[in-house]
């Protein structure tokens, strides 16, 4: 397959055109943000919630976005690849940054010599690759006290959850439950975090620490054609041993059942009825939106 294009302040250019400098503030020292979307054909799920994510996240560090600009890069981007993709799912990941540094300028520095002092935008794609495993075996994790800095921002900065990632995966398993330090669960790494008891979705809420997850907002919203109550509280590392269930959720995997914690199972340790109830609903909320948007 040909390789995706790219979308870099304001141009469409093929990849290895795509240059940021080496004085970016976002390899510098992490100043920026990303968001990751998927894109159903030629449709991007809730992309305006995404954008609007992105502009918020950006504006607590001090970046000025445009959610204008930021439609018009993954617009732009999506026409350019649709030949490459040919009406199959992709991702896409808008990516902006504080711009380019003054490297002699005293910490946390200035924009470059001659530069306005404006972000850096780059969105890229490649194709979805799809892992039916996940919904039909559901994934494992181990918890870890650890916690996401500034949550409500979308930072590429993303240490901890690198981090949390390599951790599991060096004992074995798929994901890591990101605790508080008195045992609360906040999020996995890469993915919000619910689970299921006595017909009822529990959530930490946003304000506990957790990033608000798009994917997460679009579970809450369908949770009830799913035949479940919901229930945005503090949850327990404890209160797993009692859950019914359990779910993991984030864009690019969708709703994907949590069937084990710490070598533990979770409720029977198998994928449920109330995960595959959710998941169905999401994918027809997936297909009212774009008939909505006529794609």
């Amino acid at each position: 397959m040909a390789t995706p294009k790219v979308w870099i302040d304001g141009h469409v250019v093929p990849s290895p055109q795509a240059v940021v400098s080496v004085h970016d503030r976002a390899f510098r020292s992490g100043e920026g943000v990303f968001e990751t979307l998927r894109a159903y054909g030629d449709h991007p799920f809730r992309a305006d919630a995404h954008v609007q994510r992105a502009v918020a996240g950006a504006a607590a560090i001090g970046i000025d976005l445009t959610a204008t600009t930021l439609h018009r890069g993954l617009d732009e981007l999506l026409a350019a690849n649709a030949e490459i993709f040919a009406g199959r799912d992709s991702v896409l990941r808008l990516t902006a940054s504080a711009g380019e540094i003054d490297p002699d300028s005293v910490f946390p520095g200035t924009p470059a010599s001659g530069a306005r002092g404006e972000p850096t935008i780059v969105v890229t794609s490649h194709r979805f690759q799809d892992d039916p495993r996940l919904t039909r075996e559901g994934v494992r994790a181990v918890t870890l006290p650890m916690a996401r800095e500034m949550p409500e921002v979308k930072a590429v900065s993303y240490l901890v959850a690198v981090a949390a990632r390599q951790m599991a995966a060096a004992r074995g398993v798929d994901e890591a439950l990101l605790t508080s330090p008195d045992g609360m669960l906040l999020e996995a790494a890469s993915a919000n975090l619910a689970v299921v008891r006595n017909g009822v979705l529990v959530t930490p809420p946003v304000e506990s620490g957790v990033l608000a997850g798009v994917t997460r907002k679009v579970m809450i919203e369908v949770a009830g054609r799913a035949g479940l109550g919901v229930d945005e509280r503090p949850v327990h590392r404890g209160e797993l041993a009692a859950a019914d269930e359990a779910v993991l959720t984030a864009t690019t995997r969708e709703i994907i059942p949590l069937v084990e914690v710490d070598g533990e199972p979770v409720g029977d340790g198998r994928p449920g009825a109330a995960s595959a109830a959710l998941l169905a609903a999401y994918h027809a909320e997936v297909a009212r939106e774009r008939a909505a948007a006529g794609r």
